[in-house]
């Protein structure tokens, strides 16, 4: 089976005895978002991933996110460290994705400027080709 955020979430849930509910309170996350999160198939929101790694610092970022390592770190200074470089890496990509979106943006209103222009166009000639 493959892992995902949501079988490693589930695997923590386990050994620690925790439910939604109980991360939702822990995490101080919005009420119903793990459940919609779970139920869009997307996986788990930066927010959400960030809220979780807060709220139980034993629990290894890395093999959270990226499923390698072991579930759960061995000593404080590990985690304030990975923690960090996780948060890190994960702010970056979110940068990133970001800025994807805004070209994306971009380049859908520029698509839609020059669908308009071509209708024009078409309706110009049309009137032309009449006009003869």
């Amino acid at each position: 089976m493959e892992s995902t955020l949501f079988t490693r979430l589930d695997e923590f849930m386990q050994y620690k005895g925790l439910n939604d509910n109980r991360i939702t309170i822990q995490a101080k996350i919005a009420v119903g978002t793990l459940g919609k999160q779970r139920r869009s198939g997307k996986g788990l929101s930066y927010d959400t991933i960030v809220k979780i790694l807060t709220a139980y610092p034993e629990l290894n970022p890395t093999w959270f996110i990226m499923g390698t390592g072991d579930m759960l770190l061995k000593g404080a200074a590990d985690t304030v460290n990975t923690m960090s470089n996780i948060i890190t890496t994960i702010a970056s990509q979110n940068a990133m994705l970001k800025k994807q979106q805004e070209k994306i943006d971009l380049l859908i209103s520029q698509l839609d400027y020059l669908r308009t222009q071509v209708s024009i166009n078409q309706e110009m000639l049309k009137e032309l080709k009449q006009t003869r």
